[in-house]
């Protein structure tokens, strides 16, 4: 470590004193304040390992996933570590990759894994934190079961490891391809090249019939003494083995004091794309010269922003360890010829490749902030966007991890991405094709959520909101509101004037959902009605809002804040609203989803869809509001510790959030072209720009107390507004703020002085655009005899047309004229039509015999073993609501969790029985397997009941997403029946999340 330290303050004394040609600015010895461990303990989920900027490799120390916390493979609550694996997710919510695992040992000669509790007889280690050293581009720890000192650094496509032996004897470095983050390695390869290279892959199921390669190499320093594959932890006689678990030791006799070097390089494409890599960016390098060059790079990228000199070190920290994580991804994936994949299709593309697209996080303030600071990056990212559609030809993604989509958020936040960029004219990106893509995605309705519901983009282009059948459908309506903006600004560009129009109505839909006597957007039916949620508890907002954020979602229109402001009354009552938010420390019942967090009353900074909040003071002219805030937030939920992130760091986002408003300004909608004033947190910060003009910002009479805007100057001249323009920033400048420890309730207030202006009195126009749908005034689904369906439309003369097969009504089916009678299990359907009015939307409705009708009032009564459901009701009146859950778990009609649902149900009196039916959902992507056993038990007591019917639940490998409805057949009358349903058991070994507890989902149960 002591060698390690003399060679980092070399390199900083050299970095202190050298300039880039492009701006001829000094460039400063930055990596000194990034600390990697920040946001690697409580929910920050961020790796503290080697990696360079965008890079292909993260080197890092990757653990198994054992819960949420362990997203990025490592959490700062271990003590012990697994192995060095080469590509990690930075901060996410989400886990993946944990690729080619390398661990160095000594005394075990073993390649079993284990677990942590088998640490004495696998190959892990035990560390201690006291041993650990990272900054940008390096990452050292010392192995105390091995005595083995471990320094890791990387470039683009590269990982090289360090290793110092502290004891002489033979040295076992264990090669694991089967390691793997929230997946499962398929298939591994192992193939010895010569004494001192080997050559291997991992093969994931991303899903279906698409796989992900990774090939390597590892090249070490010095030949080794002796190779062994195992299959199975087995050793085997070959040097060459492909099978689900093939790993390898490779083995060599050190004395103490020695040092080894291995260098691994990846490639996405096969080992062509290994080989060009390595020679392209490793061959003949050292460690240190890696590092060196590590270093450099992070340099360049940290310095373009410099901090005054005067600035602590403790916000220098704080401050550069985000701009770090801001640059860490999205990530190249293609090989330096530029082969690449995507969903599986081996591609080439002219421009570097990249993936791992957070968008729905980043394009508030990342992407934004790359869009000043790095505009050649910007334009390569879109421009990879774009080609999923030019090259790949499978549209935008949702969530696209290492070039697969995972679809795990909701909207079509690429193209906010792409629209933002041509907006503000970033060189390189062909607007044409670039417009096409986003457009593109504002109509493909085959993108769904695989958490949060299917998209309901059918019934948002139909309504202009997506409607309260689907769930978060405030969350999604207001962030598609913003999409179609962006896409609407880019069509007026672009001289597309019909598209602009369109655009621009669907971009305020969200005014349909506006509730005046809360001043929340509320989710509402397609007939209509308002979805009347109990807003004490998190379980109704967790359904219809992602995270339960129902605060930042009714804030949520920053495309239109003008008619959001008026739809409150105007500026005092839309402040108040404000004010009731920030305020209001009222606690909810329920489980509190645990993305949400980091509260000032109700906002809650650790939800990234409510980041704009505190700026919205901005617009109704009490700026002052917006600095006390934004100024509670820097300061209470970021820090230099590793705790110091108050939720996932969500690569990038979180952190440029802080970086902008560190800066004392942020892009509320970035694609306005304006930027919100906040206040500066820095005496003085210089933004350099790739153009070769550089925007100050500096803060006169600055403390801890100061924290209140009492004046600026932008060029050297007063200032009152408060906003600038993207222009403002990118010709370059300097912007003085003079701060007091008292709000100027003078600067920034009057109506001239916001980005809205005086308002417009006239009444906000609310679209309406479809006919509201039909329904049942009967509100039953289950019947004893017969159901007497009336259909009704809320829409004045609108013709209801209807099938009772299950097919599509059109206007040649049935036209309703009076109350139907259904005698026998009916799939309804009906559909309400009025000129000048798109179609309603398929009002859908199961009809089917049950007992439960019949039964006294009060009856049936449910006694739930378990009532801790994760979702679901624990009193059980999910599974008797007569609704049906659809092929979406986020639809908030199961009940799941991860054990039994095992439930007694009282009928009241002795009931005569033929059988039982209830709904299983299968969802493996998302954990959900179906049930294994369904075992039904009936008597006249609670406490003497008997085994009437069971059902094993038969599978295959081949589990679809699905519902399937089970029933079992019943003899005889009963008062009580106990019904049990038993889950999968683990996850199976071909799963990622193999050896661990799986959910349960059940939905509707019928007694007939």
């Amino acid at each position: 470590m002591r060698n390690i330290m003399i060679m980092l303050g070399l390199i900083l004394l050299v970095f202190s004193c050298t300039k880039t040609k492009k701006q001829s600015k000094e460039v400063l010895a930055l990596t000194q304040y990034v600390d990697p461990m920040i946001g690697t303990d409580a929910h920050g989920h961020t790796f503290p390992g080697a990696t360079t900027p965008y890079g292909m490799v993260q080197l890092s120390p990757s653990n198994d996933f054992k819960d949420w916390d362990w997203c990025s493979g490592y959490h700062y609550s271990d003590t012990i570590i697994k192995g060095f694996a080469h590509n990690h997710i930075s901060g996410a919510g989400l886990s993946g990759l944990g690729d080619i695992l390398i661990m160095p040992t000594m005394g075990k000669n073993t390649t079993y894994a284990g677990s942590d509790a088998e640490v004495d007889t696998s190959y892990r280690s035990r560390f201690t934190h006291k041993s650990e050293k990272a900054y940008a581009g390096y990452y050292g720890v010392s192995l105390e079961d091995y005595k083995i000192d471990v320094a890791l650094t990387a470039t683009t496509r590269s990982g090289f490891h360090k290793y110092t032996f502290n004891q002489e004897g033979v040295t076992d470095i264990v090669i694991d391809p089967t390691h793997a983050l929230m997946e499962k390695a398929m298939e591994t390869s192992i193939s010895k090249v010569s004494d001192t290279e080997v050559l291997g892959y991992k093969k994931v199921n991303m899903g279906g019939d698409k796989f992900r390669f990774m090939y390597f190499s590892a090249k070490f320093s010095k030949p080794f003494k002796k190779f062994s594959i195992t299959n199975n932890d087995i050793v085997v006689n070959e040097t060459s083995l492909t099978a689900a678990k093939a790993k390898a030791l490779v083995s060599f006799t050190v004395e103490k004091g020695e040092e080894l070097e291995i260098v691994v390089t990846l490639s996405p494409t096969g080992y062509d794309g290994v080989e060009k890599n390595y020679l392209a960016e490793a061959k003949g390098k050292t460690f240190d010269t890696a590092l060196d060059e590590a270093v450099s790079t992070w340099n360049q990228e940290l310095n373009k922003i410099q901090l005054d000199e005067v600035v602590s070190d403790t916000k220098k920290r704080t401050f550069y360890t985000a701009m770090y994580h801001a640059f860490i991804g999205p990530n190249i994936i293609s090989d330096v010829d530029g082969q690449y994949v995507v969903e599986g299709k081996k591609l080439h593309s002219k421009h570097v490749q990249y993936s791992n697209f957070s968008t729905w996080d980043t394009y508030r303030a990342l992407n934004p902030l790359l869009t000043i600071i790095s505009q050649e990056r910007t334009a390569a990212i879109v421009n990879s966007m774009v080609s999923r559609d030019t090259e790949a030809n499978v549209g935008q993604p949702v969530w696209e991890l290492f070039g697969f989509d995972n679809s795990c958020m909701i909207g079509y936040t690429t193209a906010s991405v792409i629209g933002d960029a041509v907006l503000k004219d970033i060189p390189g990106i062909d607007h044409e094709q670039a417009y096409a893509s986003m457009r593109g995605a504002a109509f493909d309705l085959t993108k769904h959520s695989a958490v949060y519901d299917v998209s309901g983009l059918e019934d948002y282009i139909n309504y202009g909101y997506v409607t309260s059948e689907t769930g978060s459908s405030v969350s999604k309506t207001t962030e598609y509101n913003y999409h179609d903006f962006v896409i609407s600004e880019v069509a007026k560009k672009l001289g597309k004037d019909a598209d602009a129009q369109l655009f621009k109505r669907r971009s305020i839909g969200y005014r349909n959902l506006f509730d005046p006597s809360s001043g929340y957007l509320l989710p509402k039916y397609s007939n209509g009605d308002v979805n009347l949620m109990d807003l004490s508890i998190w379980d109704e907002l967790v359904t219809n809002y992602v995270s339960g954020n129902i605060w930042a979602y009714s804030a949520y229109t920053p495309q239109d804040m003008e008619g959001a402001i008026r739809l409150h009354g105007g500026k005092e009552k839309y402040a108040a609203w404000l004010d009731g938010v920030f305020t209001d420390t009222t606690q909810l019942g329920g489980v509190q989803h645990v993305d949400i967090s980091g509260f000032i009353g109700k906002y809650g900074h650790g939800d990234e869809p409510g980041h704009h909040m505190p700026y919205l003071y901005n617009f109704v002219g009490q700026p002052w509001k917006t600095q006390k805030y934004v100024h509670e937030v820097i300061s209470t939920m970021y820090s230099d510790r590793p705790d110091g992130m108050v939720n996932n760091e969500d690569l990038g986002q979180m952190s440029a959030w802080y970086i902008f408003s560190t800066l004392g300004f942020y892009p509320l909608s970035p694609s306005s072209l304006q930027y919100q004033l906040g206040a500066p947190y820095f005496e003085k910060a210089s933004i350099h720009l790739e153009n070769g003009n550089s925007f100050v910002v500096s803060a006169e009479n600055l403390s801890e107390e100061n924290i209140y805007v009492q004046s600026v100057l932008l060029n050297g001249k007063t200032y009152d507004k408060n906003f600038i323009y993207h222009k403002d920033i990118i010709k370059g400048g300097s912007i003085v703020f003079t701060m007091g420890p008292k709000p100027n309730k003078k600067w920034g207030a009057s109506d001239e002085s916001t980005a809205v202006g005086k308002l417009n009195e006239s009444t906000v126009k609310i679209p309406v655009i479809a006919a509201l749908a039909p329904f049942d005034t009967n509100e039953r689904a289950f019947f004893a005899d017969k159901h007497l369906v009336k259909l009704k439309s809320n829409e004045s003369d609108a013709s209801i047309y209807y099938t009772l097969d299950g097919s599509t009504p059109t206007q040649k089916s049935s036209l309703y004229i009076a109350p139907i009678t259904v005698t026998s299990d009916a799939v309804l359907k009906a559909i309400a039509v009025k000129e000048g009015l798109n179609p309603s939307k398929v009002y859908e409705k199961p009809l089917v015999k049950s007992v439960f009708p019949s039964l006294k009032k009060g009856y049936p009564k449910v006694d739930m073993v378990n009532p801790d459901t994760a979702y679901g009701k624990g009193d059980g009146s999910t599974l008797f609501d007569e609704v049906f859950g659809s092929s979406s778990y986020g639809d908030g009609k199961w009940t799941g969790i991860k054990g039994n649902i095992e439930l007694y149900l009282n009928l009241g009196e002795k009931v005569a029985l033929n059988g039982i039916s209830l709904g299983v959902l299968t969802d493996v992507g998302s954990w959900i397997f179906p049930a294994k056993t369904i075992s039904v038990y009936g008597g006249n007591s609670k406490d003497n009941l008997t085994l009437i019917a069971q059902k094993e639940i038969l599978y295959t490998e081949d589990l679809p997403k699905e519902v399937v409805r089970h029933t079992l057949a019943l003899k005889g009358s009963y008062r009580w029946l106990r019904i049990k349903i038993t889950p999968f058991g683990n996850a199976p070994e071909w799963h990622g999340a193999s050896g661990q507890k799986v959910w349960l989902f059940i939905d509707e149960i019928n007694v007939f």
